[in-house]
């Protein structure tokens, strides 16, 4: 089942009233007279089976959480009210919980960003293998946090299921089954996600435009008409690159592609192999890092006749043989999408934040299909996205706790955060017209993960890595040639670390 699975309910419902909520708009009162959300539909009928006398009696529990984004700060706990729709519903759906069980949810932070992850893990590592207590639980790093299983950090969560020790139902909506289906082997499951992980939905990839331009420069089709070659299964790379192809204005006249031009697309992140950005369009072309085996076996999959031609597609628009694409190395310049100068953006849907306070007129589609013969659009999210994970050296009773706490926190952000960053954040502040609600729709119900995803760039040589690379002497098929044993070392001695584990 799809990630987006988890939005299945109340987005029929949308479906059917499709009034937006404008930016700016304050959370609906409810009959109590507070400044909470009020969340209702069909959602409500879907109980967790957490006992309703479980009490805990005020004891506090603690995760580890990244503090450089306020997406990754807030996500399992906001103390205070911070006039967000978002991060509003987390407070109150932790006041709920708290009042349930009779606990107090806390975080700890630590900046955990890219380069420094290693002192965030070690931080969090020291404490399990120390047995300090400093924490119950952690918001991980997903790629850079993962290794943390070999190393026995992380507390086997099939071990808490509904039955066998604890209260966790992965098969309730508000779990990514997917990415539970992956993840799960040998017996164990290590980290997961879902409702609670609101960070794997914001970081989820798109393509962003400027639909002014777009209309300016493509008459005959107009965004209309782009939004329906999404509907009729239509938008593939190929019409992304002829549409970039034909887009660049010499601003400075000095007839090279440059920063301050008008370009069809900015490619940045892929000089020197820097941008992680690139590694969902390995799924939207339809390609899998690993796959499971009739027998649960995990295998690679990524070398398959379909990937040097899906990178030779790739280069074809972000290499910079392509006259409308902005092929730099600077990591910021003057041609961004919010300064009306560049026609797409591949990036996620979170940076709608960014696109709602630009004066740019602009819509989101999905990340297009391979061809038009692929089954269907495929979302990846950012391998910076959060998983959730329990600490190794906790006490079979605190143990069961901590599965209460998560079932409960994970049924409640079915039902109340993710309702309001759907409709007030993608749908209300994001969108600036229906048919971008209606792509929000196509592009959650379309995730994609694999167990190669959460392993391949600290665990499996970099082969989720392996599209970054646009120079003109980048070799795909040299590159995986000589990566291809490498990968299958690295994913076997994985595959055994894990299974020791069990």
């Amino acid at each position: 089942m799809k990630f987006a699975k988890i939005l299945s309910l109340f987005l029929a419902l949308l479906m059917l009233a499709s009034t937006l909520v404008a930016c700016g708009d304050t959370p609906e009162e409810t009959t109590g007279g507070s400044n909470r959300p009020s969340v209702g539909g069909d959602r409500d009928l879907i109980e967790d089976s957490v006992p309703l006398d479980l009490n805990y009696g005020g004891e506090t529990v603690t995760f580890f959480v990244r503090s450089e984004e306020d997406l990754l700060k807030y996500e399992i706990a906001c103390e205070d009210l911070l006039n967000d729709p978002l991060y509003d519903a987390i407070h109150y759906r932790n006041i709920d919980v708290e009042s349930r069980l009779g606990v107090k949810i806390k975080t700890i932070e630590q900046n955990g960003v890219y380069g420094q992850h290693t002192a965030w893990n070690e931080r969090l590592s020291n404490s399990v293998l120390t047995n300090t207590g400093d924490y119950d639980g952690a918001a991980i790093y997903i790629s850079q946090g993962s290794p943390l299983a070999k190393d026995g950090i992380f507390y086997n969560l099939l071990n808490l299921e509904q039955g066998y020790g604890g209260y966790l139902e992965f098969a309730k909506p508000w779990w990514n089954q997917m990415l539970v289906d992956e993840l799960a082997i040998y017996g164990t499951l290590f980290f997961a996600g879902g409702s609670l992980t609101i960070s794997q939905v914001a970081k989820g990839s798109c393509l962003f435009f400027n639909r002014d331009m777009f209309n300016e420069k493509f008459p005959d089709d107009r965004d209309a008409g782009l939004y329906q070659l999404v509907r009729d299964g239509k938008w593939t790379i190929d019409k992304l690159t002829d549409y970039v192809s034909q887009v660049h204005t010499d601003v400075n006249s000095n007839g090279v592609v440059d920063d301050g031009d008008i370009v069809g697309i900015r490619s940045r992140a892929m000089v020197g192999g820097d941008g992680s950005f690139m590694d969902p369009w390995i799924p939207a072309m339809g390609l899998k890092l690993t796959e499971k085996d009739e027998y649960g076996d995990v295998t690679l999959a990524f070398v398959n006749t379909r990937t040097i031609p899906a990178y030779e597609k790739l280069k074809a628009l972000f290499g910079s043989g392509n006259p409308g694409t902005l092929f730099i190395k600077e990591a910021h310049g003057e041609t961004e999408l919010p300064n009306g100068n560049v026609l797409f953006a591949s990036t996620i849907m979170n940076y709608g934040l960014t696109m709602a306070q630009s004066e740019v007129n602009y819509g989101v589609l999905p990340l297009p299909k391979y061809d038009e013969e692929q089954d269907d659009y495929h979302t990846g999210f950012s391998n910076a996205a959060s998983a959730i994970a329990l600490c190794a050296n906790l006490s079979d009773a605190r143990a069961e706790m901590m599965s209460a706490v998560l079932e409960v926190l994970s049924a409640e952000s079915y039902k109340q955060v993710i309702p309001v960053y759907y409709n007030k954040i993608l749908q209300g502040q994001y969108s600036r017209e229906q048919a971008d609600a209606e792509m929000y729709d196509l592009i959650l119900n379309s995730f994609s993960f694999t167990f190669g995803f959460a392993y391949s760039t600290a665990s499996l040589g970099g082969i989720g890595s392996s599209f970054r690379y646009m120079e003109p002497s980048y070799d795909i098929a040299q590159h995986i040639d000589s990566n291809k044993e490498v990968w299958q070392e690295k994913l076997d001695e994985l595959l055994l670390a894990l299974e020791e584990r069990s």
